[in-house]
């Protein structure tokens, strides 16, 4: 791609796609394609419980102008959900089918490299890319495949391997970048993701990199919001508050951190 197709938008277009559920669900998003011809790198990206935001799509501004298509999903329309901690799904599990039909849309698609397609996302959605990280999950749906790479954000890292539905291990062969805030209330402790990784075996902790953000709460690349939730997961299961803020520093440097991420691991 020459530098000046590189400044030209990307194109937008609002698609849908069939989620893998036994019954498929019908799955809007939007799609972005870098300008300029052949096939790109694609990252999908997820939204959290709150439903899709301004947040995901900073994200894919910045992919988009280093060179990659992504796919923005929404998952809770097609269920008719509102979002928010009593409006998604009732079991992490119950989306994974989405992810691999967004995948398998990617993969089909005339301007993706089928080679090079990566997932990210957010609380919900992160947790979505922490169990597409694992063999149990993967297999099911992509057997002698995966995700080129993944890059979950803070997705409750103290759930895994205490919470039915939220084993990690036996990873898939591909890297993870974890992403946590410093301040995040669900996990309520800066080391939890530490711990998570020390606990795996050698094979499945050499593929996860770390980032604790500082200064950073849930949320904290999402634009505008400063707010606090209840949620029965916060607190490492103990429920209750969550603060939710928009640090703008720490969502610069997660958005260079994501293109310099995929970059590395998938071009």
């Amino acid at each position: 791609m020459t530098t000046d197709e590189m400044k030209l938008p990307a194109s937008l277009h609002y698609v849908t796609f069939p989620s893998l559920h036994e019954t498929p669900l019908a799955i809007a998003a939007r799609l972005r394609v870098p300008a300029g011809g052949g096939r790109f790198p694609a990252v999908l990206i997820l939204h959290g419980s709150a439903g899709p935001s301004a947040r995901e799509g900073g994200y894919a501004d910045v992919l988009n102008a280093a060179g990659f298509v992504t796919l923005e999903p929404d998952q809770w329309a097609a269920r008719g959900l509102k979002g928010g901690a009593e409006g998604r799904p009732k079991t992490m599990v119950e989306t994974v089918p989405d992810v691999y039909g967004a995948r398998a849309f990617l993969a089909a698609h005339p301007s993706v490299d089928a080679e090079r397609i990566g997932v990210m996302g957010f609380s919900f959605g992160g947790v979505a890319s922490m169990l597409a990280a694992t063999r149990v999950h993967n297999d099911q749906f992509l057997p002698g495949g995966s995700f080129r790479a993944l890059m979950p954000f803070y997705p409750a890292a103290w759930t895994y391997n205490r919470v039915p539905g939220f084993e990690f291990g036996d990873l898939v062969d591909a890297p993870v970048l974890l992403v946590t805030g410093a301040l995040d209330q669900y996990d309520n402790d800066p080391d939890v993701t530490k711990k998570l990784v020390a606990g795996l075996s050698a094979s499945d902790a050499g593929k996860i990199t770390l980032k604790v953000m500082a200064e950073a709460h849930h949320c904290f690349d999402m634009p505008g919001v400063d707010v606090v939730v209840s949620d029965p997961y916060a607190n490492q299961g103990k429920g209750g508050s969550v603060v939710m803020r928009h640090n703008p520093a720490a969502m610069a440097e997660a958005h260079k951190l994501a293109v310099k991420f995929f970059s590395e691991s998938m071009c």
